[in-house]
């Protein structure tokens, strides 16, 4: 039986930057680019949560950084923040022609997972998957890996958790997968540090 992948999806499968988003706002917000994107910040933990809506975080931001456009340009300007990394996505699609069941597992939210989900087709390799926003759980809680399990019928032993924070490989190894760091900068070490365990 071919061996299960998990995967993060920030700086793992795309690279993301939130100054691009503050950047496309400028021009519409009563605050530096630098001062809306640390305010906005602070609401990104209730949006990845599902405590807030996708409309009550552009809401409550909105009013945050004095923005002045409309809601479809704020939620457009958040979206569109990610760049595909063309290494990993080689891989995934390696493993997935080898037979190799593929999920995912992302701190992520309503209005990021509607844009890369159609942009890139990567993700429509993926046998299943836990967002944290739907979960109401955040890595690295244990919880949400015990979620991860029960709600893909994992068996830990037998999957590969890729993630790029250490903090969340930690709670990847307890919950008792082999769990292997990622960094995009790093490919070649990956896929050495990987090899056994295909």
């Amino acid at each position: 039986m071919s061996r299960a992948f998990l995967f993060d999806i920030g700086n793992v499968i795309i690279a993301f930057d939130f100054g691009i988003a503050a950047r496309k706002l400028a021009a519409h917000i009563e605050v530096s680019a630098d001062e809306a994107l640390r305010r906005v910040t602070e609401l990104s933990i209730p949006l990845e949560l599902g405590d807030l809506t996708t409309d009550e975080f552009i809401s409550e931001a909105s009013n945050m950084i004095g923005y002045r456009g409309t809601p479809e340009f704020f939620r457009d300007s958040i979206a569109d923040i990610f760049e595909l990394n063309t290494p990993i996505v080689r891989f995934i699609e390696e493993q997935k022609a080898a037979g190799a069941p593929l999920f995912l597992l992302s701190n992520t939210n309503g209005i990021h997972v509607p844009f890369f989900e159609a942009k890139y087709p990567v993700f429509g390799l993926f046998d299943g998957r836990i967002y944290s926003h739907e979960a109401r759980l955040m890595k690295p809680d244990p919880k949400i890996f015990i979620h991860t399990i029960e709600t893909l019928d994992l068996d830990p032993a037998n999957t590969i958790y890729i993630d790029d924070k250490p903090e969340n490989i930690a709670a990847g190894i307890a919950a008792g997968f082999t769990s292997i760091i990622y960094d995009p900068n790093k490919h070649e070490a990956f896929l050495r540090e990987v090899s056994p365990h295909l």
